[in-house]
């Protein structure tokens, strides 16, 4: 059970999923609100909509600005793989 991220006590999970969809992103929002790190496989989603580039960068805009409106970060590690963190006590560097 995941309880408040500002508790000191609370546990910190850290799950891997796959972007497929924008539909993903309503999730990968709520796993953040539950104060989860999440490693998030990209390579299917850009094999997809490799040539929409708007909508790539639409998708990558919103995840970033779910990280930041819970003061966490995003990063990118590798070719396919980001990093989103869930509060400002876990940070990117």
């Amino acid at each position: 059970m995941v309880t408040n991220i500002n508790n000191s006590r609370s546990r910190i999970y850290i799950s891997q999923r796959q972007l497929n969809d924008q539909r993903d992103i309503s999730q990968i929002e709520n796993e953040l609100k539950n104060g989860q790190i999440l490693f998030l496989k990209t390579s299917q989603f850009f094999e997809q909509y490799q040539d929409e580039v708007i909508k790539l960068k639409s998708a990558i805009d919103q995840l970033k600005k779910i990280c930041l409106s819970f003061g966490g970060s995003i990063g990118r590690i590798g070719p396919d793989l980001l990093v989103l963190t869930p509060n400002e006590k876990i940070k990117l560097y």
